[in-house]
């Protein structure tokens, strides 16, 4: 009777400890809350030219981010596809009548409070997190008043918007990693607009672009680095898309809606709206957004 009860009780202790290897383990296997986001926009890069370059392997960075990441079929659905216009959802969620910006010649400040920056400024408070707008276009994401960004621009904590290529973006996109990373929570969006300029002048997959492309993608590498040096890699997210894609014979992008994400995370939908981008970066930080206002008619990316 003794010998049973030991055995029943050793039974029990083993039961016990194995419940706790299985609580501890599956605690250990979430991954912990990212300390940072980054937001890349690579302006005007259609989703066939980008597809080509991935696998033919002319994009190592951006390839580096697919091995464990996900590649995500974004649509534009209610707006004109443009830098002014595209950006603005991007960074807001919002159609153009919520965000007064419809397209380049037709556009107005994004009132107060709704772009993301002040989004994650409100909920974790300034002193809680960092945020900043490195930008190579002074009117598309300028903060000039009457400007779209207008008011993102008097919340950020730094904003770098120049007329630039891409070495000089990603120099500058870098070294604010290297300052807010070691701060602590951040949010950093960068904008390149050389393949942009080049689809322009030349038209989407000329020769030209894709060297403007594969500069940018080394820009990437760029930032990249500096998350490695600080050792940060693995807590931050990274987003990479495209405002608007590039058509090329009329060189233009009018019609261009079929767009793309890449994200160095697993396990996001496989299609999702421009207007989703947001709701997805207040998500992965922990920031619900169900009930803000106005509300948004967009849906987080990941799961």
């Amino acid at each position: 009777m003794k010998d049973h009860l030991c055995n029943t009780k050793r039974k029990s202790v083993v039961v016990l400890f194995l419940l706790i290897c299985i609580i501890i383990g599956n605690v250990s296997a979430v991954p912990s809350d990212p300390r940072g986001i980054i937001l890349i926009s690579w302006d005007g890069i259609s989703k066939d030219t980008l597809q080509n370059l991935l696998e033919t392997g002319s994009l190592p960075h951006l390839s580096s981010l697919l091995k464990n990441g996900s590649f995500i079929n974004i649509s534009i659905t209610d707006h004109y596809p443009d830098t002014m216009a595209g950006h603005a959802q991007i960074l807001t969620g919002y159609s153009p009548e919520q965000t007064g910006v419809f397209k380049s010649m037709r556009y107005g400040e994004i009132p107060h409070g709704m772009t993301v920056f002040e989004r994650l400024e409100d909920a974790f408070g300034s002193g809680n997190i960092s945020t900043a707008i490195v930008a190579s276009q002074e009117r598309s994401l300028g903060t000039l008043k009457g400007l779209p960004f207008y008011h993102a621009g008097k919340v950020v904590d730094y904003y770098y918007d120049r007329n630039s290529d891409a070495g000089l973006v990603g120099s500058v996109a870098s070294e604010s990693v290297y300052h807010f990373g070691s701060l602590g929570r951040f949010f950093i969006f960068a904008h390149f607009r050389d393949a942009a300029d080049a689809g322009y002048a030349y038209g989407a997959g000329s020769p030209q672009q894709i060297t403007a492309i594969q500069e940018i993608d080394e820009a990437t590498g760029n930032i990249l680095k500096a998350l490695k040096d600080l050792g940060i890699s693995d807590k931050t997210v990274l987003y990479v898309t495209t405002d608007h894609g590039f058509n090329t014979g009329p060189k233009d992008h009018t019609g261009q809606i079929s767009l793309w994400m890449v994200t160095n995370e697993p396990g996001y939908n496989l299609t999702g709206d421009q207007k989703d981008i947001t709701p997805t970066i207040l998500k992965r930080l922990g920031v619900s957004y169900d009930e803000m206002n106005p509300s948004y008619n967009a849906t987080a990316l990941n799961p």
